[in-house]
This record gives structure tokens, sequence and C-alpha cells, in this order.
């Protein structure tokens, strides 16, 4: 008799945890709808309604910025509340009507204890991420707002825990990959210069590995620029995927510029029989 509360008890709990689960992700959906909606600025061109779902063979996640919701099917996003932080603009775009344009300030308040504005693009195993994976997307560095810095920032990466094995970054007006699977083995690797206000776009391939069988090809503007075999992720699970803006040096203070503005635009993951040709954001 004992042994049946027991189990009833368990059972109860387990329920309760359950409907929490499902109200938390319910107020989260509501909150990224009703953010959607403010987002939205300067469309002077009509948009189209489309389907967030991709129709790309080998694509499992897709986005234009053209559709009603942008980024509604991202798994979440670390976004403040200020208006500035994201928006859907239409100009400069690199296709179509929109582009997403990502900002950071200095004196901004912590997000997810750091100075940021990202979006989590894909999470892991249970939303598709594989040992072998494509991404790609078309990113611009205007003018104003993103000045010559001598310290550093992310602008994509693909987060484990703690700092990122392997990131996107740029820094002196050079964009740079770091990669390794561990803090103490991860290198820099230099990509090119930024050139402002002109659409650079990167294709990159993962296979992403703790081991020696990892590897990393990535194009940049349609040229190879680097195969890099080895370790890219720490001995964990598999790594989520974020693009926007994080500054480490805003936290601390040591940086001279106050704030950082970057575009977003055509947006893909590939499953591991994609392409280059597939994922070119040019497509």
């Amino acid at each position: 008799m004992l042994h049946s509360k027991k189990l009833s008890l368990l059972s109860f709990m387990i329920a309760i945890f359950a409907i929490s689960s499902c109200e938390e992700e319910l107020i989260r959906n509501i909150i990224v709808a009703e953010r959607l909606d403010s987002l939205i600025t300067d469309v002077t061109e009509p948009v189209d309604e489309l389907s967030p779902a991709t129709t790309l063979a080998n694509v499992i996640y897709e986005e234009t910025v053209e559709g009603p919701q942008p980024f509604s099917t991202a798994h979440d996003w670390d976004v403040g509340d200020w208006d500035y932080a994201l928006q859907f603009v239409n100009s400069p775009v690199f296709k179509g009507n929109r582009s997403a344009r990502f900002e950071i300030q200095k004196d901004q308040e912590l997000v997810a204890n750091g100075k940021r504005s990202e979006v989590t693009i894909i999470k892991g195993a249970e939303e598709g991420v594989a040992k072998e994976m494509w991404y790609s997307f078309a990113v611009l560095f205007p003018t104003i707002g993103y000045e010559y810095d001598s310290e550093r920032e992310v602008i994509n990466q693909w987060f484990q825990n703690g700092s990122p094995a392997t990131s996107l970054r740029t820094q002196k007006d050079r964009i740079l990959l770091e990669s390794g699977n561990t803090i103490d083995t991860r290198v820099k690797y230099d990509i090119g210069a930024i050139t402002k206000d002109t659409w650079h776009t990167f294709v990159i391939h993962f296979i992403h590995s703790y081991g020696s069988d990892g590897i990393i090809e990535l194009w940049h503007n349609g040229t190879k620029k680097l195969t890099i075999q080895g370790g890219n992720m720490y001995d964990d699970i598999l790594p989520k995927w974020k693009i926007g803006l994080y500054k480490a040096a805003f936290k601390d203070e040591s940086s001279d510029v106050t704030r950082r503005i970057i575009y977003f635009d055509n947006v893909k993951v590939g499953n591991k029989d994609s392409t280059h040709e597939t994922l070119d954001p040019k497509l």
C-alpha cells in the first residue's frame, strides 16, 4: 500500500513538471510572437508570406527574413527588450526585401550574463544537429556601426558550454575563425579583411568531433579559404549554432567603440547530404 502511494505521488509530480514545462514553452512562444510584431520596421515593399519551412533538398532550416515572423522557428533568442537589439529592415538587403539587423551597445544591460544580441538557430541532436552538418549565411558590416576595434567579438558560435570551441569572430577589421577541442588548443585562422557596406557570404561544412576525424571547410564569398582537420568541439554534447553579436570587451569595458551593428540574411542549415552549391546564400 505504501509503495502504491509513493508511485502515485511520483506520477503526480511528473504530471506537474510536464504541465509546467508546457506552460513555459507556451509563454516563450507568446513572447517571441509579440516581439516579432514589434521588430519589423521600415518595410516599404510588399513582403510575401512565405512558409517558415524550407523546400530545398537536404536543407533543414532556412530563414530569408521575408516571411511574417522571421526566426519564429529558431530555437531561442538572447536579445534584450530594447528596440535596437534586433530589427527586420528593408535596407540594406542581400536578397528580397528584408534583412535582420542586430545591435549591441557598451552600456546596455546584460543578456544571458553578457553584452549580446543573438539568435540560436538550431540546438543539438533533438533539433537535427548531427555529426556532419552544413551552415551558411550572408553578413554585412556597416561603416557606421562597425568601426575598427582592437578588441574582438563573436558573430557566429557553435556553443556547448563556456567559451565556444569553434566561433567566427572579428578583430582589427579582420574576419577570424577560432577552433579547437580545448581552450588551450584553439587556433586562430585569418579568413580575410572586412569590406564594409558589402555583403559577405559564408558556407561552412562541419564534421563535429572532439577527435581527429573532425573537419571544418569554409568558403568565403564563393572561394574556399580553409580546410581544418582535427577536434573542433569539446568532449560533450553536440553544439547549438548562434548568430548575431556577442562582445566580452563591452562587459569589461576594454573596448574603445561603444556599439556594434551587423546585418544577416539568407541563413541556412543543411544535413550531411548538402553541398556548397545547395547552401550558397546567393541561391
